[in-house]
């Protein structure tokens, strides 16, 4: 181990000299660098050695090197490049390749070592940093040939700093041989066959080879900066058509030689090529390999929007969601409005451009007459209602067409959705939406509020009568019920014999509903609490003692909280109600009584008392009012009531830390 430990650290002795005669660091500070590489290094020797471990190795590394950098910048007498000005940046790349040979499955090492070299000029020349970026890219995917990012990022590489075009499309073709269902993998080859006929095209305006000309054009790709990945045993089987075909149609350009024929079909407007032909191609095997999924093919079409003179190809890719997915009505809706992406929002054009999406949403229902259509189709109307908001005239248009289109629903309930009745504010048609989806809260929540804003008489029996009962589980309807009940004007007993009634419905809902019984539980001391000092509540008998009524000092303000409403509130929750853990901690917030305190902490701690958390809070009240011989025998109780040995031994950590915090 020392052995390998020293060879590293002589490595250094030329990099450290550089760095002293160029002052960029004092003796002391290079002494502490060598220091700390060499507690790096034994670290890296152990028998275990996590990634962790080599990170924060190589964050020290880039950490000096930053340094480095700066001190040079502000004291640069001379732009000449040494030793140290590139061998921390080696020393960073050898720990990375330590690192991944011990963990060659850790992807994400792998982009962390790719991103260091991409960043960084550890080496004395661009094109040595560019070939050592091939090798690795070559190296990470032999290893996770799976792993679309990798394939992704080394053909952008060879495009963006080999320009060799033929080398990325190469590489993508492979990729797709072992991940043929990878969406990933074919929109990046779609577009790269978009974007190099795109050069092609800047190059031909460039150059001056328009339809008048039969000027020679070829594309020289340079090899030899290939990355020189091996062949994978992912790729044995796999369908060759996607590669020939491609080549056979990109032949005419790569070629050195053409013939006259051939440079005269360059020229030409009608060059196959030219015209997306390849990239025709490329989607086309797309959909043969991922048939199913109409949200991939618009994928594609996100990519056209960023190249010129795709419409052939555009077309090419709409026509095929219309015509495998005329039955689905997002497809549909995708294709309603697919020509709006190309008209900006301050374009005098946008306005037909709206009255044709109209149209084709017309067309559409006519052919696709479902509830899910409907919905898309009311979802377009309500978003461009709601942007229109400065423009009177379109957003009154928007309107109306929302409002035939209520009717329309309303006239046949087939067509109606729980999505698209929640986009309009036609009364009967929600009412028809809530007898057909009782359960959505939602739905209740938008019905009830426009009855309440419209004053609606019959508001409580809505609520009493049809709302509660269908959907008991909604939080959002008791809270609008509550709200309502509490703003009706009614004395605070007819108030609160709202809130006992609430608990009696919500009793028998399932604990997957505990959240809402402790809402309302919470809401109704809340509500309590806040009530004027004159108002009373129901006397309510409980387990609670009356003796324990008589506070001393304890009273309510004239404009104060309401304590006695407050102690009426949650004895009554727990008569009518079972007593939920959030319930007693909100009570305990806001009791100010250390009586009352004590007999809440009580009840608390039988609600469940398997659980260690009411039993530690009635510990930290005990031991925060100094009463220790209280806070002992509650101890003592809580540890007969925990069977379980790890809960028991961790609740008497806690309670001794708890101790121990007082006494400091």
């Amino acid at each position: 181990m020392a052995e390998i430990v020293q060879y590293h650290l002589e490595q250094m002795v030329g990099e450290l000299e550089d760095l002293e005669r160029r002052k960029l660091f004092t003796k002391p500070e290079l002494k502490s660098i060598v220091k700390k590489r060499t507690k790096f290094e034994y670290g890296l020797r152990r028998r275990r050695v996590s990634q962790a471990d080599f990170l924060r190795y190589i964050e020290y590394e880039i950490n000096v090197d930053a340094l480095r950098r700066k001190r040079k910048h502000r004291t640069a007498k001379d732009a000449k490049r040494t030793l140290c000005d590139y061998s921390i940046g080696r020393r960073i790349v050898s720990i990375f390749e330590r690192a991944l040979t011990r963990h060659p499955n850790d992807v994400a090492l792998w982009l962390q070592y790719i991103e260091f070299v991409k960043s960084s000029d550890h080496s004395e020349d661009g094109e040595a940093s560019t070939r050592a970026l091939s090798k690795i890219y070559a190296t990470a995917i032999t290893k996770h040939p799976y792993e679309a990012r990798l394939w992704i990022m080394a053909a952008e590489h060879e495009l963006d700093a080999s320009s060799n075009g033929s080398a990325a499309r190469l590489l993508l073709q492979r990729a797709l041989r072992v991940n043929p269902k990878d969406h990933a993998l074919w929109t990046e080859y779609f577009r790269l066959e978009l974007l190099l006929v795109e050069k092609i095209k800047a190059r031909r305006r460039v150059l001056g080879i328009d339809s008048n000309t039969n000027e020679e054009e070829e594309e020289e790709d340079d090899a030899s900066g290939l990355i020189a990945l091996p062949a994978l045993d992912e790729e044995k089987e796999f369908d060759q058509r996607i590669e020939d075909q491609a080549m056979a149609k990109y032949a005419a350009v790569q070629a050195a030689e053409l013939s006259a024929e051939q440079r005269a079909a360059l020229a030409t407007p009608g060059n196959a090529y030219l015209q997306g032909a390849v990239a025709i191609i490329v989607f086309e095997q797309a959909i043969r390999a991922i048939p199913d999924s109409w949200e991939f093919r618009q994928e594609f079409v996100s990519v056209l929007s960023r190249f010129s003179d795709t419409e052939n190809v555009r077309q090419r890719v709409l026509d095929s969601i219309a015509a495998d997915f005329a039955a689905n009505a997002q497809a549909q809706s995708f294709l309603c409005v697919a020509h709006l992406s190309a008209v900006s929002s301050s374009s005098p054009q946008l306005v037909d451009a709206l009255r044709d999406a109209v149209a084709n949403y017309g067309r559409a229902l006519g052919a696709l007459d479902t509830r899910e259509m409907w919905a898309e189709y009311v979802g377009f109307l309500a978003q461009w209602r709601d942007v229109s908001a400065g423009e009177d005239s379109l957003r009154a248009y928007f309107a109306a067409l929302l409002s035939r289109a209520a009717t329309q629903m309303a006239a046949n309930s087939a067509r109606l959705s729980e999505a698209a009745a929640l986009q309009v504010a036609d009364g009967a048609l929600l009412a028809e939406a809530t007898r057909m989806f009782p359960a959505s809260e939602a739905l209740w929540c938008k019905r009830l509020r426009g009855a309440i804003a419209a004053g609606d008489v019959s508001v409580e029996r809505l609520f009493e009568a049809e709302a509660l009962p269908a959907a008991p589980h909604a939080r959002g309807v008791w809270d609008l019920w509550l709200t309502w009940v509490e703003r009706s004007g009614r004395p605070a007993s007819a108030v609160q014999a709202k809130y006992l009634a609430a608990f009696v419905r919500t009793a028998p809902l399932t604990s997957e509903h505990a959240d809402l019984k402790a809402h309302l539980q919470i809401r109704f001391v809340d509500w309590a609490w806040s009530l004027p000092a004159s108002a009373t509540l129901t006397a309510d008998s409980s387990e609670m003692s009356d003796d324990e009524d008589e506070d001393e000092g304890v009273a309510s303000a004239a404009n104060g909280p309401n304590v006695e409403a407050l102690r009426s509130a949650y004895r009554s929750v727990q008569r009518h109600a079972f007593p939920t853990p959030g319930f007693f901690r909100r009570s305990l917030e806001l009791e100010p009584d250390a009586r009352h305190k004590t007999t809440l902490h009580e009840f608390a701690c039988r609600v469940n008392d398997a659980d260690t958390r009411p039993w530690l809070a009635y510990l930290r009240f005990l031991v925060a009012e100094r009463r220790l011989d209280a806070a002992a025998a509650v101890f003592w109780r809580a540890s007969k009531a925990l069977s379980n040995d790890d809960a028991r031994e961790a609740f008497d950590s806690a309670y001794q830390e708890l101790l121990r915090n007082s006494i400091l």
